[in-house]
């Protein structure tokens, strides 16, 4: 399922946007799906309105000619294609973003992450550190680190 489906999906069942976002889902994405559906809403209601029908009254003529028309439509196609390819690409992107942001999150709970880029001795050497590990299984050890070449 894509994302702005999963997103339209929650809204529907009656998920707050805030929560959407507390959940990881990005705000663009979050926006935009609610924004089309309240459009949509409303869309639904002015269909029932009483207002007269468009070109009822003094008719208009067309200004432009029908060869025009045609280049313009099929302009118009080849741009909401090119509109679908990139709503896709974006989709996939705030996917990946959203996948990127939890496995950060699971790393910071990590606590060598970034260590060698942090230590420094005392005798003044940094970078080279390591850090002293067991195989659960036999119970040797070894050590697993950077260290200055000899």
């Amino acid at each position: 399922m894509k994302v702005t489906e999963h997103v339209e999906h929650l809204l529907r069942q009656g998920w707050k946007p805030t929560e959407l976002v507390e959940l990881g889902f990005p705000k663009s994405v979050v926006t935009r799906v609610r924004r089309q559906l309240r459009d949509e809403k409303a869309a639904q209601g002015a269909g029932t309105g009483t207002a007269a029908p468009r070109g009822v009254g003094s008719a208009q003529p067309s200004a432009v000619s029908p060869k025009t028309m045609t280049a313009v439509d099929q302009r118009l196609a080849s741009l909401e294609g090119e509109i679908d390819k990139l709503t896709g690409r974006m989709e996939t992107l705030e996917a990946a973003s959203v996948a990127l942001k939890n496995i950060e999150v699971r790393l910071e709970g990590t606590p060598a992450l970034g260590l060698r880029h942090r230590f420094k001795c005392d005798c003044g050497a940094s970078g080279f550190v390591a850090v002293r590990i067991e195989c659960t299984k036999c119970g040797r050890e070894t050590w697993w680190g950077w260290f200055p070449n000899r």
